[in-house]
């Protein structure tokens, strides 16, 4: 496997992609389409919405099993879809891309 073009890491709650410190902003304005998040974290806050929901429990529980299988300790998540962009893939690369160039 060849080495990954980003790799995000993570200090004191704050995230950092090729050691270039995310403004978390970027996420709450919406300046971009993806938000980082901690796989196993985003695991439990995904359970708890599968608890809670009314709709969608079927999909929820899809993505679930698909990121309990994954190895990676963080994934891409989009803000407006139930999409995850994860490893060392061409379109995860890209929207790390983006996030760094919106910070």
């Amino acid at each position: 496997m060849s080495k990954p073009l980003y790799v995000i890491t993570e200090c004191n709650s704050d995230y950092y992609i090729n050691g270039i410190k995310i403004d978390d902003d970027i996420f709450s304005d919406e300046k971009v389409e993806y938000r980082i998040e901690d796989r196993e974290d985003f695991i439990d806050t995904l359970i708890r919405w599968i608890s809670e929901a009314t709709t969608d429990k079927e999909l929820m529980k899809t993505d679930l099993k698909m990121l309990i299988q994954l190895e990676d300790r963080f994934i891409l998540s989009s803000m407006s879809t139930n999409d995850y962009l994860y490893g060392n893939s061409e379109e995860f690369n890209q929207r790390c891309e983006e996030i760094l160039k919106a910070n």
